[in-house]
């Protein structure tokens, strides 16, 4: 049995359990066994791959982080500070598509794992009035949470394919940028027939900038501090601190009753992607799947679409398309196809990735939402084959 059937196959048993309403990190759990399974692999290879998930820095520093985003995004919650935030927008834009779509496209510049439970709580506070159902909210938060992914430098996936390609980053953002403007023109598409209230939320001390500043300060702040490169846990952490500060008579008590409800399930989730991911790449899979193309000589653009959107889909990780199908590919191109192939596997990769159930931000955008996988499914099939398209119209236009 080939590699990529028996993938396949694990991917297969994680989608059929989803559908049947079990917990993702149980269903990502089982899905690494059934992978250790097909591949053969010891028993005590379980014990061990389980153990190098954990032992893993960047997994030590995600779970972290994710934790803090929780800390931070109910602590701002409970002292009222997303609604505040909320109502100022809706005084000052007006027009609600605009803002329900800014909010998670503002966490977008916010390059960590999970970013979606960041801007989660902000689009829910928009629709106070439940106009959108929860597929729809999960789609708007987790599409619109990823439009700059494309190209902005300090994503982790852009740095390493301009590392690989040897593409100036100037250059490269400027190629890479019509997939963002179709990311976000699609996006708005999406989300036209939404029939959305325009209420202007009359409160006269929130007309004042400054006030709308020092509510933004606990998600600003980190911010600033990740773009300059400050530990992301750590930049959370003093987002958590300066919302606290902000509320300061009742910091301890909003503290004690966000730490008593801390959702221990969305961390559940995060350790099911971690040890499935660990379980994916110890098996060898994903590099013998990609090797199964290389290998038959199949031709570029089939290689360079269908051998990223794979890796993408079963790793759930925008870097891992980028790292293991880009030096396969490269040596493939030749000078007049090179920035257009680029372009191509990139978003074939990308888009694989934003259909991975596996894919981090996915996961928490819909347990936040309680939202029905198969709804956002099929919210994100159109955009999803809109910047694919996109992207072969450029790779043919630039002589693919």
């Amino acid at each position: 049995m080939s590699a990529l059937l028996k993938i396949v196959i694990a991917f297969i048993v994680v989608v059929f359990l989803l559908l049947r309403k079990v917990k993702l990190g149980y269903c990502l759990l089982f899905g690494s066994l059934v992978l250790g399974l097909l591949f053969g692999i010891q028993f005590s290879d379980y014990f061990r791959f389980t153990l190098l998930a954990f032992k893993d820095p960047s997994n030590q520093r995600l779970i972290i982080t994710l934790a803090t985003i929780l800390i931070l995004a109910n602590v701002m919650g409970e002292t009222k500070q997303l609604e505040r935030i909320v109502s100022l927008a809706r005084n000052v834009i007006k027009n609600p598509k605009i803002i329900i779509t800014a909010m998670p496209a503002l966490i977008g510049f916010l390059p960590i794992p999970g970013g979606a439970l960041f801007s989660a709580p902000l689009v829910e506070k928009t629709d106070i009035d439940l106009e959108i159902n929860p597929s729809m909210r999960s789609f708007i938060n987790y599409w619109f949470r990823h439009v700059w992914e494309y190209f902005f430098p300090l994503y982790p996936e852009v740095v390493l394919a301009t590392a690989l390609t040897g593409i100036e980053m100037s250059k490269f953002i400027l190629i890479q940028i019509p997939l963002s403007i179709t990311a976000i023109i699609i996006g708005f598409l999406s989300i036209s027939r939404l029939k959305l209230s325009i209420k202007v939320v009359e409160d006269p001390n929130d007309n004042e900038w400054k006030i709308l500043v020092l509510y933004v300060l606990p998600i600003l702040v980190p911010i600033i501090l990740i773009l300059i490169g400050v530990t992301s846990w750590l930049s959370i952490l003093i987002g958590v601190i300066i919302s606290l500060l902000i509320d300061r008579e009742n910091s301890f008590k909003v503290l004690k009753k966000v730490l008593l409800k801390f959702p221990w399930d969305v961390i559940l989730n995060v350790v099911g992607v971690i040890v499935f991911k660990s379980f994916v790449e110890n098996t060898g899979g994903i590099p013998q799947m990609v090797h199964f193309f290389t290998q038959h000589n199949f031709p570029l653009i089939l290689i360079t679409t269908t051998a990223p959107f794979l890796v993408g889909l079963f790793s759930g990780m925008g870097i891992v398309p980028i790292g293991i199908t880009f030096p396969l590919i490269l040596p493939l191109t030749n000078a007049t196809n090179f920035h257009s192939t680029v372009i191509l596997a990139f978003a074939c990769g990308f888009m694989g990735v934003m259909l991975s159930p596996a894919h981090l931000c996915f996961v928490v955008s819909n347990q936040y939402f309680d939202a029905d996988i198969r709804e956002v499914y099929k919210l994100l099939i159109i955009p999803v084959l809109s910047i694919i398209l996109v992207a072969l119209i450029l790779y043919f236009l630039k002589g693919g």
